[in-house]
């Protein structure tokens, strides 16, 4: 990732005096670092990919990423530049629950008319009421919830579910959802351990946990805290299926706890699999990808979603014409109808704000790699 991120901080620097400027704020330190730095990369290379086609309509664009190392006053901090200094058209990428709810919360967006187009987040709490400004590219956590619910007790007859979540609005989010969807059911949580969003701190959750050994476990975690988890969780000897939210990143997991370790964990995602050539989307970003992973890392899901924001970004700046503006762009984006990137699809017709529904279920093989 430090390669991608040099690459990036290249791309960035080379397209300094660009025309159109594009905002992001997301973690490039702390806890939430890898998977913020990913979701830059896969933006930087796509508008890359732009850039070296000759712009959109002739005009460069320059992605200015800040970090706000998942702190929600440093995100608003953030776009409050890339708003007022930096006078970007458009933002993209965004990552975390609670950052979303104090942009949203401010009205930041409709204040200056600024569209955002894609965040890390699945919380019902950002995605209704949400903003019209605010155009999401991923389904929710309560989608992913029924996807896993249903598989543990209709499929595989498991009745006693417990949770471990984040001690923040993010865990709450899943630890709704999931609450709702048991009920659903007609079942109740078997038990629930919280851990410290800013520590990461997850062994008193782990030792809890594993002493009382349900049949399942869903993580409304990241995935540092669900990779010492997880390994925290085994050691005490605990057995029960792990499954996990997609604000995990699998690969992450893998390096943080061991491939021993994170073998058999399940989890929902929200986009198709980097590695599914099948769609044409992912060889595109495959094939876009490949100058920057030439040292064997792994094309990431958040490196992907990325990347399929700024595609969808990139799709309304054409369609705005000569010199975006912000009101031209979020036109562009309120109007687009159905837009098939080449086997994912969102669609913003009727005024709709969240684009895409797509779940699935995977599971980290003892290769590695993920079984869908």
């Amino acid at each position: 990732m430090k390669r991608l991120m040099c690459a990036m901080l290249a791309t960035l620097a080379f397209n300094a005096r660009a025309d159109i400027n594009i905002g992001e704020s997301v973690p490039t330190t702390g806890l939430a670092s890898v998977t913020g730095k990913a979701l830059a990369v896969g933006a930087s290379i796509y508008f890359g990919r732009v850039n070296a086609q000759g712009g959109v309509n002739g005009e460069p664009i320059n992605l200015i990423t800040r970090d706000d190392n998942y702190d929600p006053a440093r995100t608003m901090a953030n776009t409050r530049e890339l708003i007022d200094k930096e006078n970007v058209v458009a933002l993209v990428g965004y990552y975390g629950t609670a950052p979303l709810q104090q942009l949203l919360q401010s009205k930041a967006l409709e204040n200056a008319g600024v569209p955002l187009v894609g965040a890390y987040t699945g919380a019902e709490s950002v995605r209704n009421p949400g903003s019209q400004y605010f155009f999401q590219t991923r389904a929710g956590y309560s989608q992913e919830v029924e996807k896993i619910v249903v598989l543990l007790h209709r499929s595989l007859g498991i009745k006693r579910i417990a949770v471990l979540a984040q001690k923040d609005s993010f865990g709450e989010a899943g630890y709704t959802a999931i609450k709702a969807e048991l009920a659903r059911h007609n079942m109740q949580l078997a038990g629930e351990a919280w851990y410290d969003r800013n520590t990461g701190d997850t062994a008193a959750a782990a030792t809890d946990l594993a002493r009382l050994n349900p049949e399942a476990v869903i993580m409304v975690a990241i995935s540092k805290p669900a990779a010492t988890f997880t390994r925290q969780f085994k050691a005490a000897g605990g057995t029960s299926q792990l499954y996990g939210l997609s604000a995990i990143q699998f690969d992450e997991v893998t390096r943080q706890a061991g491939l021993n370790v994170a073998h058999g964990l399940g989890l929902s995602q929200v986009f198709p699999a980097p590695t599914n050539a099948q769609l044409k989307i992912v060889r595109d970003f495959q094939q876009d990808a490949d100058a920057f992973l030439k040292s064997g890392e792994y094309p990431s899901y958040a490196l992907l979603e990325g990347y399929i924001s700024a595609r969808i970004l990139t799709e309304a700046l054409r369609r705005a014409g000569k010199n975006p503006t912000r009101a031209t762009v979020y036109q562009a984006l309120n109007d687009m109808k159905r837009y098939d990137l080449g086997g994912y699809i969102v669609d913003f017709s009727d005024k709709k704000r969240l684009g895409s529904g797509f779940v699935e279920l995977t599971m980290i093989s003892a290769t590695g790699t993920l079984t869908r």
